[in-house]
């Protein structure tokens, strides 16, 4: 989860053109301090206290009333004095916004010192507002003018077009959290760090371990994995001890020691499997970069579906009746926890972003266990159950997207190098929810099966009529579009067959579906994980070979068997799925 590093240094607030301090003040009482006719002080008890203020603040006394520009100010020095209805006028004049008088003093003083020039003042409203069309200036200059590592992907105007969707869809729904039109970068790290306590606290006297089986249900029922096809291992770990007390080498006793003083579940997200930045592996021998960029295209693409996918599965927790009735206000906070999440991506820098995850504090984290090639499992962990829902969604589209990876070990391992890791996995966030949008647009019917199954047929192509198609999605090219409702439509229909055959609508409870076909493997990062999923990937199955039951398969995982057997050089095992899939033609 991207937070915000306050690195704030105090300024002086100095006239734009004489660079001479000044300090405006703000005070809504300033009519009971200065008398209207002769500007001196009224009341001499609250001017004291007034002035003791200033003093703290400004360290000067010289305090001037101005009524012409309806403020009080403090003069240091020689300074210039600009009026408030100078710097109004300026801010006014700045991207054509309307802050009110309380909105610019709430600006300045979440500063923590109201000392700037004007020009400094502006800069600070740029970073910090979310207007109609603004995110953080270094991240929407990447995006505009194509210095980003999607440049390669998507080129500069299409990631750029991605990039400004996806932003005012979050900015829309943190202005609809917040209750505010002019929403400040502080406002929605308050949002965040109050719902995610709040949550937090209440998941404590909840009690995880229910939430944690709730999120594993209701990942199954949304994608329909059966039980017996992927494991789940699903943790709510509760409160960085980082964020608590600035420290992250507690040990287990001291952690459940915090955690009955605070009141909230306390641990550390496992950061097994996570690489900072992309790798500096060298193709494998007999290929070029050039050569797989291609596949390195296609991996980008596939992982901001996912992200994008999984996305649409934080806020599961909606559907839950029993949460929602019982609990609104839990139900709440979740929601402001992942809106503000959302905005954070673009309201912070990469940079940010990156030293925040080297220092160790992360939301969430999903890895793949594929010792076991018939049952693979989705191990996840989530500071709250929200995050919890994302990352096993997350790793239930990376189990789907095996068929997008290549046979060939040494050359999936020069590609997970350079496309795996959280600093490209930050662009992959911000993009992925419009792309995975394009895609599901394509589907007939609101049913997840449907998406799953027209997914996987996706991850079949070649990489580059997969690049092509996703990129003319992306583009609303009436082509791309037409054919993927046309894969839809037949997976709908394989969907329909089978449920007639009643291969479908036992589909929970058949001991023939160990391995549907519809939850595929992707690889883990090192070489005995490689080993693991070369063997899925070439079919080479452990002893229980001779016992899988082919006949119970659908066409479609008949034919995968067929490439798979054909890919081990087993000819007869080949010849003989052929034959079973001919009879159910």
């Amino acid at each position: 989860m991207a937070k915000k590093e306050n690195t704030k240094e105090p300024h002086l607030l100095n006239d734009e053109e004489q660079e001479t301090p000044i300090v405006i003040v703000y005070d809504k009482e300033y009519p009971n301090y200065f008398d209207e006719e002769d500007k001196t002080p009224t009341n001499d008890s609250k001017y004291k206290e007034f002035e003791d203020n200033v003093e703290k603040t400004t360290n000067s006394k010289n305090i001037l009333y101005d009524p012409d520009g309806n403020k009080i100010y403090v003069k240091t020095n020689e300074s210039k004095i600009i009026t408030y209805k100078q710097l109004l006028e300026s801010v006014k004049n700045f991207g054509k916004i309307n802050l009110s008088e309380s909105e610019i003093m709430t600006i300045l003083e979440r500063t923590q010192n109201p000392k700037m020039t004007k020009s400094e003042f502006i800069q600070t409203l740029k970073e910090n507002l979310i207007s109609e069309a603004n995110m953080n200036d270094d991240v929407r200059d990447s995006f505009e003018s194509g210095e980003n590592d999607y440049q390669d992907i998507l080129g500069r105007e299409l990631t750029n077009q991605l990039a400004q969707e996806a932003f005012q869809e979050i900015a829309d729904n943190i202005r609809e959290k917040t209750g505010k039109r002019n929403v400040t970068l502080d406002d929605v790290q308050r949002l965040l760090g109050n719902s995610l306590m709040s949550a937090a606290k209440e998941e404590y006297r909840l009690g995880t371990e229910n939430l944690e089986r709730k999120a594993v249900e209701m990942i199954r029922k949304k994608y329909n994995i059966p039980a017996n096809a992927v494991e789940f291992d699903a943790k709510i770990v509760g409160i960085s001890p980082k964020m608590l007390v600035g420290r992250d080498d507690l040990s287990p006793q001291e952690m459940e020691q915090l955690s009955r003083q605070v009141g909230v579940k306390v641990g550390k997200i496992n950061r097994q499997g996570l690489k900072m930045s992309k790798g500096d592996k060298q193709p494998p021998q007999g290929k070029t970069h050039d050569e797989l960029k291609p596949q390195i295209k296609r991996r980008r693409l596939s992982n901001a579906m996912m992200h994008g996918a999984a996305r649409r599965s934080q806020n599961l927790h909606h559907l839950d009746d029993q949460l929602r009735e019982e609990n609104p206000e839990l139900s709440r906070n979740y929601a402001n926890v992942m809106a503000a999440n959302d905005a954070n991506y673009f309201l912070i820098d990469d940079e940010a972003i990156r030293r925040e995850g080297e220092s160790g504090v992360h939301a969430g984290n999903m890895r793949l266990d594929l010792s076991n090639p018939k049952k693979p499992k989705i191990i996840a962990e989530g500071m709250v159950f929200p995050i919890l829902l994302h990352e096993l969604s997350k790793g239930v589209v990376e189990l789907m997207s095996l068929w997008g990876l290549s046979k060939d070990a040494n050359e999936r391992r020069y590609v997970l190098d350079k496309t795996d890791n959280l600093a490209s996995e930050t662009n992959d966030i911000r993009l992925g929810t419009k792309i995975w949008e394009r895609f599901v647009e394509q589907i007939p019917v609101d049913n997840q099966e449907v998406i799953s199954l027209t997914f996987n047929m996706l991850q079949e192509l070649p990489d580059s009529e997969f690049n092509e198609l996703i990129e003319g999605l992306i583009r609303r090219s009436g082509n791309a579009q037409n054919k993927v409702r046309r894969m839809a439509e037949d997976a709908l229909e394989e969907l329909q067959r089978e449920a007639s055959d009643d291969e479908f609508g036992g589909y929970e409870d058949s001991p023939g579906q160990e391995d549907d076909g519809d939850t595929l493997t992707p690889p883990e990062e090192g070489e005995e994980e490689d080993d693991d999923l070369s063997r899925i990937m070439r079919g080479q199955e452990t002893e229980e070979d001779d016992e899988i039951d082919y006949e119970s398969m659908s066409r479609r995982d008949l034919e995968i068997a067929i490439d798979a057997a054909f890919d081990a050089g087993d000819i007869e095992l080949a010849r003989h799925i052929g034959s079973i899939l001919n009879s159910k033609r």
